[in-house]
């Protein structure tokens, strides 16, 4: 059973299909992983939803047996000088925390801007920019983790350390993403995840490779990530790993390419 295995398992559940969630749901039930992640579903994004079409995803994932690791809003994939961008993202911000309390998560994924120059040059404002939002987190009791993203001023582990200890607050943590740090030319592990595992609350997994000088992503297992190192690393830790795979088979197929990414997840840890 993989709900024994030394590691949380999850899927985002739009990498299979980003409008029928019952089908993603299904997928998940039969790939054996015990939770779902939540970004897209009904071809919009969570935070999107009314409250009864919320109550129906929860009816749902119960159904097929599942949990709901966490909620995914796209706040702060904004430019960082956007001010009418900002404020809808702070109330995009308070909403999916709204959401996940209902759920009673204690966590949240967030942004740090679209990449416009190295984060040296821009800490300072996005130390500011997050004031509201680090306000927001610890009225609510909900930490932000932020996920180092190669198209944001925060793309490796590093960075997110650097960051990390700029804010000095409890309540911003990180969501630890390897494939994202490749993308941005770090080493995911062991320097990456080095930087920032003691401040890890959630992970993404998606392997990558770079191919005639293009980075691209690959099944789990194929890429040129440590994958076994990283698995090994996070044995019996108590954060949710969500197969997050981008990666896409011939066919195109959503559904195929999770599958063959899940697959690479469970050969990666095998006798682990």
């Amino acid at each position: 059973m993989l709900k024994d295995l030394p590691w949380n398992l999850s899927v985002i559940s739009d990498e299979i299909d980003p409008k029928d969630f019952e089908h993603a749901l299904r997928v998940i039930s039969e790939l054996g992983a015990p939770f779902v992640e939540v970004r897209n579903l009904w071809g919009r994004n969570v935070t999107q939803l009314s409250d009864q079409e919320f109550s129906d995803m929860r009816a749902l994932v119960s159904k097929y047996g599942l949990r709901i690791s966490n909620l995914d809003s796209p706040t702060f994939k904004i430019y960082i000088g956007d001010e009418k961008s900002y404020d809808q993202h702070l109330k995009v911000l308070r909403r999916v925390i709204e959401l996940s309390k209902r759920l009673d998560l204690s966590y949240t994924r967030i942004f740090t801007f679209w990449y416009q120059g190295e984060l040296e040059d821009y800490i300072a404002t996005l130390q500011e920019k997050f004031g509201p939002a680090v306000d927001i987190a610890s009225s609510e009791g909900i930490t932000l983790v932020i996920e180092n993203e190669y198209s944001c001023l925060v793309g490796t582990g590093r960075e997110t350390r650097a960051f990390l200890d700029r804010l000095r607050t409890k309540w911003v943590q990180t969501l630890w993403d390897p494939g994202n740090a490749f993308f941005a030319r770090e080493t995911p592990y062991p320097k990456g995840y080095e930087a920032v595992k003691d401040t890890i609350m959630h992970v993404h997994i998606k392997d990558a490779a770079v191919d005639n000088g293009h980075f691209v992503w690959r099944p789990v297992g194929k890429g040129m990530i440590d994958y076994r190192g990283q698995f090994k690393a996070m044995k019996g830790k108590p954060y949710v790993i969500s197969l997050e795979t981008h990666y896409r088979a011939p066919s195109g197929n959503l559904e195929e390419s999770t599958r063959e990414s899940f697959q690479g997840i469970l050969s990666v840890i095998k006798g682990l």
